[in-house]
């Protein structure tokens, strides 16, 4: 018996890395599974964690930068589970963007981010938030310690050449806020937060590397896509909204407490951190009673 039992989780960019992570979690804790990814794999993915966890799971090849994709994804989650409880927006690509690039080229990679890290995670909260709201469900949106406060006094988050990925996952921030404040306006309780995330070993993040890729001492200071599964389950369990939870590399992978005032407070040295986002106060919505 597992806290989703009788509940259905939905998780984009699953053949691998953090999304098959996030789905064998979710299945692991009792839920059905819906799985989508560009990639043929992850209808390998879904058997294999329908074997291990006895649960269902099924897959559904979609790239999320088309929106015609995205709809026949949600029509066909919902025509084959009924509705969803748990959303995982974790679809995204990496990489950079040069400044010669050719007005043509330049267009082109903008639309490319924009349409897969941005909009599509867009287009899926509108489709699966009246579900959401019938069923009091989550939404969590997977983006980067990027958009997080620098570590140290002066500094700065993300790298030269990211300016579109960095910039798309700035966006984010503004869905998780507004949809957790919009949904607790209107009485729903439907819970939207993100994880900001840092280096965690993925085959996206290892593709980086040129190569041989990177080394064991690099590795060694990453973290792990079990650890990260394991802080999405406890912040389903948690129950807070409106928060972007920092995940650091050298601090625990852990989702940090609530101040007295229902905020979050971070695991990281309070001059590092910000209550809830961007520190606006409040910072989170309480689930209505």
């Amino acid at each position: 018996m597992g806290f989703l039992d009788g509940k259905v989780g939905v998780v984009t960019g699953a053949a691998q890395g953090l999304g098959t992570a996030y789905a064998r979690a979710l299945a692991s804790e009792g839920a059905d599974v819906a799985i989508c990814d560009v990639k043929p794999e992850v209808s390998a993915v879904a058997d294999e964690i329908a074997a291990t966890s006895g649960r269902t799971v099924r897959a559904y090849p979609c790239d999320v930068s088309d929106a015609e994709a995205i709809r026949g994804f949600v029509d066909g989650v919902l025509r084959d589970f009924g509705g969803v409880d748990v959303v995982v927006m974790n679809a995204a690509i990496y990489g950079s963007s040069p400044l010669d690039l050719s007005r043509e080229e330049a267009l082109a990679e903008y639309q490319r981010f924009y349409d897969t890290n941005v909009k599509s995670v867009y287009l899926l909260e509108r489709a699966f938030a009246p579900s959401l709201v019938e069923r009091e469900g989550d939404i969590v949106v997977i983006s980067t310690d990027h958009v997080l406060p620098p570590l140290e006094p002066g500094g700065t988050r993300g790298g030269p050449g990211s300016d579109l990925y960095d910039s798309s996952k700035w966006v984010l921030n503004g869905y998780i806020q507004a949809w957790a404040l919009g949904f607790a306006a209107q009485g729903h309780n439907v819970r939207v937060n993100g994880i900001g995330m840092g280096a965690t070993d993925t085959p996206m993040l290892r593709g980086v590397f040129p190569g041989d890729g990177p080394s064991d001492e690099i590795v060694a200071g990453w973290m792990t896509p079990a650890q990260q599964a394991q802080l999405l389950l406890d912040l389903l369990q948690d129950g807070r909204t409106g928060d972007l939870i920092s995940s650091e590399p050298g601090h625990p992978v852990e989702l940090p407490p609530r101040s007295a005032y229902g905020q979050p407070v971070s695991n990281l040295p309070i001059e590092q951190f910000h209550h809830g986002l961007m520190g606006l106060e409040p910072a989170i919505w309480e689930p209505p009673s």
